[in-house]
């Protein structure tokens, strides 16, 4: 047996040596040919020359093209409904992006439906008519997309991308995901998720609670002055009753700006929204549930904790996005420095020359019918007085002469900032929506960067003075809250 397995064994070898004589290596291999681009080392090769080629020198068998971007082009039509359509064509080839504003944000909320709009976006995908959360997720995923919500005080936005042949469906999937009533099951996930969001937002300290503090201090516990993530006792109470309550009065086409940018047929894309959205019946104007004016009331919030590190935040009433006195405001901004932008400003030089200080901004927020600004410090809990002093000198000091090589600065800053906002093209779709909500038509970035130019330094000196003689706003969190002088000691502070 032994020799007639060594037989059949030998034989097995004779036919796979008559295999490979017959038919000879392959010159193409995919692996070879992965190991030939990961390890050239030809140095005549141009593939070589360009990974060692040096930036600042040219290559000379490097042909350079030149593609000349298309102009854009925004349209805008209505349908009978009310229901505003956005396109803006591509100018260069690119991805398709969607995007639906509500002009309803946190503020329209009630103390019996805060967190709406929280519930809503921790359940993105829960639909049940059409199609369910399995479904909604696999069609983003097999289209190479994404799909998100974003939400503040007066808009909720939810945006999504994929090709050019995946619209129809993207666009009906994301129309159920943001316009559906929430049903039992997703308004039961919705509590549980809340409750886990808002101890995650605790544990990150995120600074989103410090702002909310500052706008509840400044507006009262309604309209601009509800909490972004909702009341906390209240998160757990928004069952799918409420939850469709606070969405049929809020959600109509009057208030709907459907948006895609990288569409050429604007024909085509309205006719997509009439189809899915033209069923919406059309709300009357007397029977428009009205936003209620946002009513300033100033004050103080002083938070003692066991922590050694203080925050302080001062503040005034401000400009809403109408008035002519808002990019006064957001110069002034970029002057002293906002948080995550103060290269070279004055928030900068300010830290570096103290060390009693761990951190200061400057904050502008501005709505459409109010605003606030002002600045903010943070430092040890026993330099409590040192860091309102700072705050006060410092706010005295944007009423003082500007040299011209500063604001110049400032504006650079202001611009660039702008500009990074609206790079990319999801970004700039959104920008446009909101522009044609507020204004009633598109801004374009020649407008913003002639209106910055036009801020002079006087100009920002009157504007903050005129603000500063208003009821002013004051929050402090931290440990040693009560060495910090009175709401009435500072004001007068800032008038001497």
């Amino acid at each position: 047996s032994t020799q007639s397995t060594w037989g059949h064994t030998i034989n097995m070898l004779m036919r796979r040596l008559l295999q490979v004589a017959k038919y000879p290596r392959r010159d193409f291999s995919s692996t070879r040919w992965i190991y030939d681009t990961l390890y050239r080392d030809n140095p005549s090769d141009p593939l070589y020359q360009q990974a060692k080629a040096l930036p600042a020198q040219p290559l000379a068998n490097l042909e350079t093209r030149t593609v000349d971007a298309a102009a854009t082009n925004l349209r805008i039509s209505r349908l009978s409904n009310g229901l505003h359509v956005v396109t803006r064509s591509a100018a260069v080839p690119s991805q398709v992006d969607l995007g639906i504003l509500l002009d309803v944000g946190t503020r329209d909320e009630t103390h019996e439906t805060s967190g709406s709009l929280l519930s809503i976006q921790n359940t993105l995908f829960k639909t049940v008519l059409n199609t369910n959360e399995t479904i909604n997720y696999g069609m983003v995923q097999m289209a190479g997309g994404d799909l998100s919500m974003n939400y503040d005080q007066e808009s909720t936005y939810w945006r999504a991308s994929c090709l050019a042949h995946d619209v129809c469906d993207i666009f009906r999937m994301m129309a159920d995901c943001a316009l559906e009533p929430r049903s039992v099951v997703a308004a039961n996930v919705a509590q549980v998720k809340n409750k886990h969001t808002l101890h995650l937002d605790e544990s990150l300290h995120s600074g989103e609670a410090f702002n909310d503090a500052i706008f509840r201090t400044a507006y009262g516990l309604q309209s601009l002055g509800l909490p972004l993530k909702g009341l906390h006792h209240n998160v757990q109470n928004l069952n799918a009753y409420t939850l469709q309550r606070f969405q049929l009065e809020n959600i109509n086409p009057r208030k709907l700006f459907i948006c895609a940018a990288g569409v050429d047929n604007h024909g085509e894309f309205a006719a997509l929204v009439e189809s899915k959205l033209g069923s919406i019946p059309a709300v009357p104007l007397d029977a428009l549930k009205g936003r209620s004016q946002a009513e300033y009331l100033g004050g103080e919030t002083r938070n003692l904790t066991e922590e050694n590190e203080l925050n302080i935040a001062l503040g005034f009433e401000a400009a809403s996005w109408t008035d002519k006195d808002v990019f006064a405001f957001l110069v002034a901004e970029a002057l002293f420095g906002a948080r995550g932008d103060r290269k070279g400003s004055r928030a900068s030089r300010l830290i570096s020359q103290n060390a009693t200080l761990d951190d200061a901004a400057a904050f502008s927020f501005h709505f459409s019918d109010s605003g606030l600004f002002g600045l903010r410090v943070s430092g040890p809990s026993t330099n409590a007085s040192q860091l309102s002093q700072i705050l006060v000198d410092q706010l005295r000091n944007l009423t003082q002469p500007i040299g011209e090589e500063e604001l110049a600065i400032a504006k650079k800053a202001l611009k660039l900032r702008i500009f990074r906002g609206m790079e990319r093209q999801a970004d700039a779709l959104e920008e446009a929506a909101k522009s044609l909500r507020t204004f009633g038509s598109f801004a374009v970035l020649n407008d913003y960067v002639r209106r910055i130019d036009e801020i002079t330094g006087d100009r920002i000196n009157s504007v903050i003075s005129a603000t500063l003689r208003g009821k002013p706003t004051l929050v402090a969190v931290g440990g040693d809250v009560a060495r910090i002088p009175s709401l009435d000691r500072l004001h007068t502070q800032l008038q001497q």
